[in-house]
């Protein structure tokens, strides 16, 4: 298996009813999450919404049906 190396750009935090949930953003904008279990980042079907197509002010995040989670 091969490992793969990832920067973030960002990294947020969130606590759901499931519990605390660790999100990173790449300089492109792909989105991953922590997988607590296994130990390593799983990319998410979401990428980041930019505000007039910036990637330096980031307004949101869009899932795979294409709606916003702001």
């Amino acid at each position: 298996m091969a490992i793969e190396t990832v920067s973030f750009a960002q990294i947020a935090t969130a606590v759901t009813p499931k519990g605390a949930v660790l999100y990173g953003l790449t300089a492109t904008g792909v989105v991953y999450e922590y997988n607590y279990s296994r130990e390593v980042w799983i990319p998410l079907p979401m990428r980041a919404l930019s505000e007039n197509g910036l990637q330096a002010n980031v307004i949101g995040l869009r899932g795979p049906g294409g709606r916003s989670a702001e």
